[in-house]
């Protein structure tokens, strides 16, 4: 009987420590899901969980509108800080919008450089391959044709002064005609002697003026065109008004080059 009655004690001891194992493991199990829980809601957005339809009644209302305007606040800051990211990307491979402008000046002036430059060799060509004469020549009556037909085709005016050295005025036509061939380099300035052509001057200079191998101007008579006391402007003015000469044949000379002559 004894024995029976231990056997009972023991059996009571047993119970009571499972059921307080039991109890301290539902205690901890408790504790961790408590912790568990205040960690989400620390890290978690605070709003109420919706987990049905829109809500009914003042409280239901305002429910459903305090919902949508945090979500709306969610969808807002995500799209905002997607923005910040998309620029920060961005960022050291862009310009300022000065630096864009600085960059078309540059590119702007480079091109206007460019251009002004080309015009200028291209003037210095044209300068170097244009003849210049800016004299009057003597030629015989052997070149009289060749003269006039070798600046044919480049369009270059020949001045034809038929020249008697024995006439004075032909002497003071032959000046200024000088003074004109520098002011007019472009075209051809050229004396001939009237006496070895044959030609009577009847007591008045003569100029012809060419022009492409044609005969523009014919001025046999001249004194009856500027009168017997002419000077260097009423022949200049002459030469122009026949088409024998025009602002084109104009050329500075270096000073260097009038004074050789």
């Amino acid at each position: 009987m004894e024995d029976a009655l231990w056997a009972q004690l023991q059996n009571t001891g047993l119970e009571e420590h499972d059921d307080k194992d039991r109890i301290e493991q539902e205690t901890d199990e408790e504790e961790t899901d408590e912790q568990t829980n205040e960690e989400e809601e620390q890290f978690s957005f605070p709003h109420e969980e919706r987990v049905d339809g829109p809500q009914t009644g003042p409280k239901g209302v305002k429910a459903d509108r305090d919902f949508h305007e945090l979500n709306k606040l969610i969808a807002n800051k995500k799209a905002i800080n997607e923005y910040n990211a998309r620029m920060i990307s961005k960022a050291p491979m862009t310009t300022t919008y000065l630096d864009d402008e600085r960059e078309e000046l540059l590119v702007l002036q480079h091109d206007e450089l460019k251009y002004v430059r080309e015009q200028r060799l291209k003037q210095l060509k044209r300068e170097r391959d244009q003849k210049v004469f800016g004299t009057v020549t003597t030629i015989g009556i052997d070149e009289y044709a060749e003269v006039i037909d070798e600046e044919e085709s480049k369009g270059i005016p020949v001045i034809v002064h038929l020249f008697d050295e024995q006439l004075e005025k032909c002497r003071v036509l032959d000046q200024y005609l000088t003074s004109l061939s520098n002011k007019y380099a472009l075209a051809k300035f050229v004396r001939i002697s009237a006496v070895e052509l044959d030609f009577d001057l009847v007591e008045s200079p003569a100029i012809l003026g060419y022009k492409n191998g044609i005969l523009i101007a014919n001025l046999v008579r001249m004194i009856d065109l500027v009168g017997a006391r002419f000077d260097i402007e009423e022949i200049e003015d002459l030469l122009l008004r026949n088409g024998a000469l025009s602002e084109k044949d104009l050329y500075d000379l270096p000073t260097s080059y009038n004074e050789a002559y």
